[in-house]
């Protein structure tokens, strides 16, 4: 037999165990219990709730998100602006890279 299979029944027989254990705590409490009464009355009713003006709030909503919000064409358009930049800052430097290692060794010979 595999140790692979030797551990899996052994988990199999620890599982089984611990379900046994939930079984025996389930009926323990259960058993000391007494079943629950039902209720007498039906508990008074509940007063309606407040009715709120749902659509001033959201007009009003509305109006602070689209304040707020920013505009997705230009969110866009300052990203790719943004990675122009950078990417010709990164060439720039390789450029001056080069030429900075071009210039030093040029002199030596």
């Amino acid at each position: 037999m595999s140790d692979r299979l030797r551990e899996l029944q052994r988990q199999r027989a620890l599982a089984q165990e611990q379900v046994a254990w939930f079984d025996r705590e389930i009926a323990q409490e259960t058993a000391g219990q007494p079943s629950a009464p039902a209720p007498s009355a039906p508990v008074g009713g509940v007063p309606p709730l407040r009715a709120t003006p749902q659509t001033a709030t959201a007009d009003h909503t509305e109006e602070i998100l689209a304040q707020y919000s920013p505009n997705p064409q230009s969110t866009e358009r300052d990203v790719k602006r943004g990675c122009y930049i950078w990417f010709a800052g990164a060439m720039g430097a390789v450029v001056l890279f080069a030429l900075a290692i071009y210039l030093i060794y040029s002199r030596r010979i």
